[in-house]
């Protein structure tokens, strides 16, 4: 029973990683700003750092991670980029 809730966990945090990465991925470039953000989805926040000019002139690194909440573990990860 165990390992089925921890699947459950991870499935639905990798569900939440995929969701923000597209609705990040669709923003209009102007609308993307730098900076560190959070956003509950109980139980879990889902944590996103935003850097300008990274590697390159007019890009923006996007880090994600999806933390579970009671454990303060982080579930899953991901790195994209977004250009002009």
């Amino acid at each position: 029973m165990r390992l089925i809730q921890q699947g459950k966990i991870n499935q639905k945090a990798t569900l939440l990683l995929l969701e923000k990465v597209e609705q990040l991925r669709t923003l209009p470039i102007s609308d993307i700003a730098a900076g560190d953000f959070t956003e509950e989805k109980d139980p879990f926040q889902i944590h996103w750092c935003i850097q300008e000019n990274t590697p390159y002139n007019g890009t923006f690194q996007i880090h994600l991670q999806v933390i579970y909440s009671p454990s303060s573990t982080v579930i899953v990860e991901s790195i994209f980029y977004r250009s002009e």
